[in-house]
Order: C-alpha cells, then structure tokens, then sequence
C-alpha cells in the first residue's frame, strides 16, 4: 500500500477540510498570477529597461534610476505631496469613523440606525470618477454650492473652488471623508456588536451615564480594532489616493495635489522609452518605504497596546 505524501496531523487536516482547500485554489492562484508573478517585473528597475530586448538583453544600469528619481523636481514635489495629503488624512480621516461608530452606538432606535449607516455607507460603491464628476458640478461657478452662497449674499461672485489652492486640501479631505467614512465604520461596528448588554447594564448601576460608559465599556473594547487599523493606515501613508487625486486635480493646482501615484502614472506613459525604469523606481521606492512603516508602526503598537498584525 502506497505511502501518502504527507501524513501525521497535516495530512489528517488537509483530508478533513480537502473541500474548503480546493474553494481556497482558485484565490491563490489569482494571488500567485497578479501579485506575486508580475515581482519579477522588478529587475526593470536596475535596468535601462528597452521592451524590444526584455528583460534579459537590457542594459543593467544599478542605482542609477534611483539617482536619476531623487534627484528629479517632480519627486521632491510629490513626496512633499503625498505626506500632506496623507498626513491630513490620517489627522482628521481616522478618528472620525470612531466617533461616528460611538455615536451611532447611542442611537436606541434600530431601525433609524441602520438607515443613518446605510445612508453614509452608500457613497462608498460609487466610483471617483462619478464622485468627482458630482463635486466637480456642485463647485463650479454654476453650481449649487455658488448659487446658494450669492443668493444669501455670502459672496458676490462665484467661488472658483476647485481651482483654488488655499480650498483644494479641505475638498479632498472632505470628499475623502464623505465618501470612506460609512466603509471605514464598519469595522468599528463590528467590534461594539461583542460587547455583551450586561456590561451596559452594569455600568448603569453604578451610575455611569452614556459618556462614561462610551469611554470606559465601548473604547477599551474598540482599542485592538483602532490599533490594526492606524497599523494598516500608516503603512498606506505613501497612498494619498491614486484615483481621487487623478481625477479631482487639474492644471491649476497640479503643484499641490501632484503625487507619488501620479507621478508614476505620468512617467510611465510619457512616451518615452527610458522612462519606464524611472517609474518602476518610483513604485518601488514608495512600496519599500510602506513596508518599512508597517513594520515600524506595527512594533510600536505592540509594545504599546500589545496588539500586532505580525
């Protein structure tokens, strides 16, 4: 009788859960196809990469595209970009979803609460593209938003808005706001549904009203919840959002909202042949640079907080 291939516990658990293994294939095998395989693409980065000779005939250069990017205006211009915006993000983005999962909390009514949470979780199916297309017509000198403020007298002019750059970070920030935060409180809600009644109830008791039950039954049960996620949110700092960005900036603002993404985006299609190294650079410095704030933020959580993603 033939021997199996892996016996012992393993091979017991690989029998057992076999079905839930081959619903798990085809999963990896995208994984595998459009994550881990196009790595190899990588080696471009220390090539002067030319498609007609591949990867293997092309000129190997070293560090000379990092040099060449480092040293380059636009870099110095998106990275101080992409860490505004990103900054920004975290600063006001991140704890608003908390808020708004302890005020929603509150609500006794459940059938208002989840209304309110479908209403603000809505605008996260809808595309930048339509998003920016809908804030775009709202702030334009024929819009809502400027009819209404020179009916009432605010102004007596049309506000160019989005050509503006004293109001293009407050646009992002809140059209990013608007658009994430029913996504982002989900998580949060997820969390304050294991708290079990009793502690509430508890807490009542004692005599703690609704503000101190939130600070001392609802938080320290969010904590673990906040410490994966602000793990995740600073590992992305070098994501100030690719597609919003790219599709709410214009020529009149590109000095501010110009970022790594899209720099990326606009020198790998140029047209030159030279520049796709320069770009493949790029990506990868703003990947290294992710991964190594990760780690870094995922150390001091857990010493902090004792709560680790790794």
């Amino acid at each position: 009788m033939a021997k199996p291939l892996i016996s012992g516990e393993t091979g017991r658990l690989l029998r057992k859960y076999r079905m839930l293994y081959l619903f798990m294939l085809p999963g990896l095998a995208i994984l595998l196809t459009f994550a881990y395989l196009p790595m190899g693409g990588l080696v471009m980065v220390f090539q002067q990469y030319d498609p007609v000779s591949g990867f293997f005939g092309s000129e190997w250069v070293g560090f000379a595209n990092f040099r060449r990017v480092f040293s380059s205006p636009v870099f110095s211009r998106a990275l101080r970009n992409t860490i505004v915006i990103s900054g920004l993000k975290l600063l006001i983005g991140f704890p608003m979803p908390i808020l708004f999962s302890l005020m929603l909390n509150e609500l006794r009514m459940q059938r208002f609460k989840k209304t309110i949470q479908t209403i603000v979780y809505i605008p996260n199916f809808v595309s930048w593209v339509i998003v920016a297309g809908v804030w775009y017509s709202l702030l334009s000198s024929e819009g809502v938003v400027n009819q209404v403020l020179m009916n009432l007298g605010v102004v007596e002019e049309a506000i160019l808005f989005m050509q503006r750059k004293d109001l293009f970070y407050p646009i992002i920030i809140f059209t990013d706001l608007w658009k994430t935060l029913g996504y982002s409180t989900i998580f949060y809600m997820a969390a304050i549904a294991t708290i079990p009644l009793e502690h509430y109830e508890a807490a009542m008791i004692d005599g703690a009203g609704r503000f101190r039950q939130a600070i001392h039954i609802t938080l320290p049960v969010l904590s673990g919840t906040i410490a994966l996620l602000f793990i995740m949110a600073v590992g992305g700092l070098l994501n100030a959002g690719f597609d919003q960005l790219w599709t709410m900036g214009n020529l009149a603002v590109r000095d501010i909202a110009d970022i790594l993404d899209t720099a990326v985006l606009r020198t790998l299609t140029s047209g030159s042949v030279n520049d796709l190294s320069t770009g493949a650079a790029l990506g990868m410095f703003k990947s290294v640079v992710g991964l190594v704030l990760f780690f870094l933020t995922n150390w001091v959580s857990q010493r902090l907080v004792h709560e680790s993603l790794v």
